[in-house]
This record gives structure tokens, C-alpha cells and sequence, in this order.
């Protein structure tokens, strides 16, 4: 009876080992683990892999980083060579917000600065070269996180003489503005020790180390710095100073400052006051952070007004942005500000705002300030040349296509060439009047007018009975027959002088079909500006003149330049006009008429040299071709280049975003293929008839 009982006893002890046993071997991994996790989510930082040269951009990424009381830290990279020199350090961010809500983490896009010491040793006083990225708490020298860089390469500065206000000023910087990443250079003639290291000056930059500075020579050192990252902009004071302290120091107890101008975001909004479902255009500067994400793809900025989300524009490297975004059609009467910001809130940029008043659409929306949507979309000559790609692309899509149209143009001529009687049958049945001088050509004139406005105004989205449909039509009615004067004028004043054969004006009738195509289409793919053929009008002799195949090249090659002069005149002429209109309040109707008036100019001059120069027989492209194809490429290859970078996408290419330029060219000079291909494949699947015989 004992018995039962202590085995009892004996089984439970044994039990309850087994139970301690394997909750100890259940919780080990978690310990384990728990161990593993805090070793992982300690301060890291990484950066580039391989071996890089000065200046590539790099992306560093760091996490775990916590413990620095303001919760920033510094970004440096340190070269070292294990001998007496100590040190040596440059600094690459200054001041970065560290993200808690991701791991304690920062992430930055940067160029990567010369370092003192190459990592493979071709300075040749190296004992163990070491080049590494590091982070630390800002004010502080102890090393957070680090890892190593490999680069090859060492800074050799540069042997230029000392600035001739160095002297009395002892410190300034060149240039003095820059968004990060711009190298500047610091000169300065602070005069600390000359024993060993006691001429080491300390440089700062906004209160953060910035660099180590030897001063051997009394005239003056410089060292040249890249602007570090960081959300700060303004002005930046910068600082030297010696690290050695005391009597007969030369500069003891001085420090040197001067300011660094780090630009502020700047934004313009166009038009100054929003509609409810009508564009708005958004340009400005200072993204260079958001312009460089960390992925490698392509910067994009959101645009805000409160809460609601307008739109989204691209931004280039060098943190200028240019786009168009659709204000919401139900917004409703309000003023707020409107906000760009990096989208998804990438960079360390911040945002901009600026006040902006939207209206409610009604069905009589007008574009505020009656300028025309035209007018407001076209780039300026600023706008497009701060960012290099467009204009590639548009100088390589205008040499690329003149193959492509020299093509098409010879398979045209040759088809109608070998076809011409069949062609006239179909067109022109029964016999051919011969050509007379036309009647009243006055009235002509007049209609030519009336027609190429009319035509003009009816591609203007938005137009109605309002002003500035009023200042369009006014200025049509003056661009227009400017175009033609500047373009017909002095090829007829060369005709007339070889041949001595006066001529009248009349309408084209061909001219008349392709503006109401050009019309028609720009209508419905609702570009602004439209696609505007003012080529009319010409002048006929009734066939009294015979002038040779190279007289009339020479004529139409007159014609053309002096109409490439217009165009550029009148773009370059909208700038000022441009500035006016923005930075006013209101818009004068005086200054919107001179807006419209040099924009039509310009688009009309530009539309009439590519489709007008077209070599295909009856443009008077097909006489500059047939005279002299080196001189028709020239010209033609300057229309068609301005025609691509300011015409085929104005919004998108003002931020150096090319896709939809490229797209519309291709598929504009590949239309044009196709369509000659067809023209031939029609004659030459369908020969002509046999002659019947008796």
C-alpha cells in the first residue's frame, strides 16, 4: 500500500522534469532568435559595392540608427592611412531626419567626393589605407554604424592662385549658392602652427564637422567640398577654425565665417487662379533630392491644394520640375494653398506652397485672365534648354526622320511621275483650262484672311464669345498674313528680279485641305497649341514665267529661312511678355494680344515649314528638294526640331519627360511612310488598262 504512493510521487517528479525540460527547449530558439534579432536590427550602414571613382552617384542606406538626442545624424567618409596624419574626413549629409517608422532608417542618393587617400595605394606613403562611410550623432566623434568604400583614386588639389579679395576678406567660397551636390570651393588665409600637425584647421558647415584643412601656404589654401544632403536650405554658415588653441598662435582664437546660399523649393502655378476641371500648369526648382530616388527610376513630385490630389509631374536630377496637372472637375469654390512634395515622401527636400483660388467649372469657363490655353502650354526657350534630354531627343528624331521622309517623298514623286495620266483622269476628267490671272485679287487676300483665322481659332479648345477668344482672333488676323508676307515676300521679290514677270496673289486650294486636316486633328487629339497652316496664299503669273528648277529652289530657300527668322524671333519675344503676364494679378488685354500674336506667329511659322517643305510634288518643298537636297536638309531639319521639342508634347518635355514626344514623332513620320507605300501599292497592284483595240 506505501508502495503505490511513492512510485506516484516518483512519476510526478519525473513529469514535471520533462515539462521544465522541453518549455527550457522551447524558449532556447526563441532566446536564440531574440539575440539574432537585436544583433540584425543594430546600427548599420551600407553603400555601394565595388569599386566606384569621385563623383559617381551612390546610394547609402543606413538603419538601426538610434541613440543621437536629436534624432539626425551625420554622413562622412573617412580616409585614413594608419599613419600620424590621423583622419581625414568629408562630409556627405548633414543633419538627416532618421525615419522611426521604418527601422531607425535613412537612405540618400550622393557624389561620391575624391578622398585624401586612394584605397589601393597610389599615393605611395600609405601604411594601411582604409576609405569608409560613416555615421555619427552630429556634434559627436564616436562612430555609430560604418562600412567600407573601395576607392581607387586620390585628391589632388588644384594649383590655381588665390582669389585677389582673398587677402582681405581671408575666407570665401566659389560658387556661393548650390543645392546639394554642387562642388564648391573653399579658399581660405587662416595662419595656425607650422610644427607637424598644429597647421590643421577645422572647417564646419552649419555647426557639423565638415573637413580637416592643412594651411601651409601664408597666401591661401583651398578645398573643394560637395554640398552635403540634408533638409536644411538658406543660408549656411560656414566656419574655420584652428584645432590648436593658444599663445603665439598667429590666428589664435579666431574664426573665420561666411554663408553658403542653399536655394529654397521654388514654385510657379499658371494660370495664377484654377478653374474646376481645366489644367494647371506647376514648374520650379530645388527637388534635387526627390529628382535623384533611391530605386535609380525617375523622380516624381505630388501637387496637392488641401487634401485633394491633383496630379503628379516628373522631376529632373537637378530638381527642376515642369508640368501639367487637371484640376479636379467637382472642386468647388475655395482658396488654399497648393503643395508640392516628393511623392511618397522620398528625399529630403520638404515642399513648397503657394496660395492658389480655385473656381467651380461652369459651362462658360473661361481660362482665367482670358490668355489661351495655347498660349500658357508652349515652352519657353528657358524652359526647354535647362533640361538637356528633350532637346536630344527632338535633334535626334529630326536627323533620324529626314531618311524616312526622303523616302516617302521619292516613292511619291516616282509613283506619280509613272502614273500622272491615269492620276489627272481621276481627278481632273475632260481637258485641263488653262490657267489665267485670277480676278479681284484683293478679295482674295481678303478671303485668304478671313479663312486662315476662322480656321486658327476653331483649333483653340475653350473658345467662345469672351475676350480672349477676341484677342486669339485679332492676333490670327495679324499673324497669319505675316507669316505669309515674311515667307512669299522675299521668294516673290527673287522671282520678280530674275524673271521680270509680275505676279498676283492667289488661294491655294491645297493649302486650304491641309489646314482643315491639321485642324481637324488638332481638335480631336486636343493638342494646345493646334496645328496651325497659314500658307494660303500665293502669287501666279499665268504661267508668263519660266524660271529654271534652281531659281526656284533658291526662291523657296529664301522663303523658308526668313520664315525660321520669325518663328525664333517670336519665341524669343514671348519671354518678357510671358514674365508679365504671370507676375500680374489680372491680364491686360493688351499684353494677352501680344501674347497671342507672337504664339501664332511662332506655331504657324513652325507647322508651315514641316508641312509646307514636305518634298512631295505641289509643295514647295518638292522645288527645294528637286534643286538642292543638302540645302533642303538643312532647312528642313531645323523646322522639324523645333516642331518635335515645342509642338508635339509642349507639357511634358518642359520636364524633361520625352516618351510622349517620341511616341507622337514615330508615329507621325511612320504615317507618313505608310501612307506612300499605300499610294504606291494602289498603282502597282492595279495596273492600268490595256488600250482597246478596233
Amino acid at each position: 500500500m506505501d508502495e503505490t504512493p511513492a512510485r506516484r510521487r516518483t512519476a510526478l517528479r519525473v513529469a514535471v522534469g520533462w515539462g521544465i525540460g522541453a518549455i527550457a527547449l522551447t524558449l532556447a530558439p526563441i532566446g536564440v532568435g531574440g539575440s539574432a534579432a537585436s544583433a540584425a536590427d543594430g546600427p548599420s550602414v551600407s553603400g555601394p559595392t565595388g569599386a566606384v571613382r569621385p563623383g559617381d552617384v551612390v546610394t547609402i542606406r543606413g538603419s538601426g540608427l538610434t541613440g543621437c538626442p536629436s534624432n539626425t545624424v551625420d554622413v562622412y567618409l573617412a580616409s585614413v592611412n594608419g599613419g600620424s596624419s590621423g583622419e581625414y574626413d568629408d562630409l556627405l549629409a548633414a543633419g538627416l531626419p532618421v525615419d522611426p517608422a521604418h527601422g531607425n532608417s535613412i537612405a540618400f542618393r550622393h557624389a561620391v567626393p575624391a578622398p585624401i587617400y586612394s584605397s589601393n595605394g597610389a599615393t605611395g606613403q600609405i601604411v594601411q589605407a582604409v576609405n569608409r562611410i560613416v555615421v555619427r550623432c552630429p556634434g559627436q566623434e564616436k562612430n555609430l554604424a560604418q562600412t567600407p568604400i573601395e576607392i581607387n583614386e586620390f585628391r589632388r588639389e588644384g594649383t590655381a592662385s588665390p582669389p585677389a579679395d582673398l587677402r582681405t576678406r581671408r575666407i570665401l567660397v566659389e560658387p556661393a549658392t548650390g543645392l546639394p551636390g554642387t562642388e564648391v570651393t573653399l579658399w581660405t588665409n587662416l595662419r595656425c602652427g607650422q610644427a607637424n600637425a598644429s597647421d590643421d584647421a577645422e572647417v564646419t558647415w552649419d555647426g557639423h564637422f565638415l573637413a580637416k584643412l592643412s594651411i601651409a601656404n601664408p597666401a591661401g589654401e583651398s578645398y573643394r567640398f560637395i554640398v552635403p544632403e540634408g533638409p536644411t536650405r538658406g543660408p549656411r554658415p560656414i566656419t574655420v577654425s584652428c584645432f590648436a588653441q593658444g599663445p603665439g598662435m598667429p590666428d589664435n582664437g579666431v574664426t573665420l565665417r561666411t554663408e553658403f546660399q542653399v536655394p529654397e523649393p521654388k514654385l510657379t502655378v499658371t494660370p495664377a487662379q484654377a478653374t474646376a476641371g481645366r489644367p494647371l500648369r506647376v514648374e520650379g526648382s530645388g527637388f534635387v533630392g526627390c529628382g535623384r530616388p533611391i530605386d535609380g527610376g525617375a523622380g516624381v513630385l505630388t501637387v496637392r491644394h488641401g487634401t485633394n490630389e491633383f496630379g503628379r509631374v516628373p522631376v529632373a536630377a537637378d530638381g527642376r520640375f515642369a508640368g501639367e496637372v487637371v484640376v479636379p472637375s467637382g472642386l468647388a469654390d475655395g482658396a488654399g494653398a497648393l503643395t508640392v512634395a516628393c511623392a511618397g515622401g522620398a528625399g529630403y527636400d520638404g515642399d513648397v506652397s503657394v496660395q492658389l483660388a480655385v473656381v467651380a467649372a461652369t459651362k462658360d469657363a473661361e481660362p482665367v485672365g482670358d490668355r489661351s490655353e495655347a498660349a500658357v502650354n508652349l515652352p519657353s526657350p528657358a524652359d526647354l534648354f535647362d533640361e538637356p534630354r528633350p532637346v536630344v531627343v527632338a535633334g535626334a528624331t529630326a536627323l533620324a526622320a529626314l531618311p524616312v521622309l526622303g523616302f516617302s517623298a521619292e516613292l511619291f514623286n516616282r509613283t506619280w511621275a509613272e502614273n500622272r495620266l491615269r492620276i489627272r483622269r481621276r481627278l481632273r476628267p475632260g481637258a485641263a483650262r488653262p490657267r489665267s490671272q485670277p480676278r479681284v485679287p484683293e478679295l482674295q487676300v481678303l478671303a485668304f484672311i478671313v479663312l486662315s483665322a476662322a480656321t486658327c481659332v476653331a483649333v483653340e479648345p475653350g473658345t467662345g464669345w469672351n475676350a480672349g477668344t477676341g484677342a486669339l482672333a485679332l492676333a490670327l488676323v495679324a499673324a497669319v498674313p505675316l507669316g505669309v508676307l515674311v515667307y512669299e515676300g522675299p521668294a516673290e521679290a527673287y522671282r520678280r528680279r530674275i524673271s521680270r514677270v509680275r505676279a498676283l496673289p492667289h488661294l491655294v486650294p491645297g493649302a486650304l485641305v491641309v489646314a482643315v486636316l491639321l485642324a481637324a486633328a488638332s481638335r480631336l487629339l486636343g493638342l494646345a497649341p493646334g496645328y496651325v497652316y497659314g500658307l494660303f496664299l500665293a502669287f501666279t503669273s499665268a504661267g508668263l514665267r519660266r524660271m529654271s528648277p534652281a531659281d526656284e529652289g533658291r526662291a523657296i530657300a529664301l522663303g523658308s529661312w526668313s520664315l525660321a527668322g520669325l518663328a525664333v524671333v517670336s519665341w524669343v519675344w514671348r519671354i518678357p511678355v510671358t514674365h508679365v503676364l504671370n507676375d500680374s494679378d489680372g491680364a491686360p488685354f493688351g499684353w494677352v494680344l501680344a501674347e497671342d500674336l507672337l504664339t501664332q506667329c511662332f506655331v504657324a511659322s513652325v507647322v508651315g515649314l514641316v508641312f509646307g517643305l514636305l518634298p512631295m510634288r505641289f509643295m514647295d518643298g518638292h522645288a527645294l528638294w528637286r534643286w538642292n537636297r543638302w540645302a533642303w536638309a538643312a532647312i528642313y531639319v531645323a523646322a522639324l526640331f523645333l516642331f518635335t521639342l515645342t509642338l508635339l508634347d509642349p507639357t511634358g518635355v518642359a520636364g524633361g519627360t520625352t516618351r510622349t514626344m517620341w511616341l507622337r514623332s514615330m508615329y507621325l513620320f511612320a504615317g507618313a511612310a505608310v501612307l506612300s507605300v499605300l499610294f504606291w501599292a494602289t498603282f502597282r497592284l492595279r495596273p492600268a488598262r490595256p488600250p482597246v483595240t478596233p
